[in-house]
């Protein structure tokens, strides 16, 4: 009899330890990808930098009211030393290489938008044009094509 107690005690210690690990290992597979394409023309040229960030409510709404100001904004800086950036830069022309691009977006708690904006030299004068906001059931364990335009961003389709 006491050879089986402890037997009893580790399988009990390996399935708590099961447990506790399972939401970190759903959390994973609930990633998001988001795909970039990008038209034959972009930025006048230029290179184009393209941020996808997780946010908050509160940092949606500010990001979204900054526009472009967003790149040089010292709360930016702040958020990438949280990990919560993805920076993709593109360019077109002679040598630039393949334009489309795919980032995986993990998920955390507290993240409830994906925002994606570009910081166009030319900007569209309308500014929902270069941000695009994703609500979390939007984005979440989603596939996302967005078309890089010459001065915009387009949602082409979730899968």
């Amino acid at each position: 009899m006491t050879n089986f107690a402890p037997r009893n005690l580790v399988r009990l210690a390996a399935g708590g330890i099961l447990a506790a690990a399972l939401p970190a290992l759903t959390a994973c597979s609930s990633a998001g990808t988001v795909s970039f394409r990008c038209g034959p023309q972009i930025n006048g040229g230029l290179a184009l930098a393209v941020d996808v960030i997780r946010a908050t409510e509160a940092e949606s709404r500010k990001i979204q009211e900054m526009g472009e100001k967003w790149f040089y904004d010292q709360t930016r800086f702040n958020i990438q030393g949280q990990n919560r950036i993805q920076t993709v830069t593109f360019t077109t022309g002679e040598g630039a290489g393949s334009c489309d691009k795919t980032v995986s977006v993990p998920v955390s708690k507290g993240e409830k938008y994906l925002v994606i904006i570009a910081d166009y030299k030319f900007q569209n004068p309308d500014p929902t044009k270069h941000v695009v906001v994703l609500s979390r059931e939007k984005w979440v364990g989603q596939k996302i094509l967005v078309s890089v335009l010459e001065r915009e961003l387009s949602v082409e389709r979730r899968f």
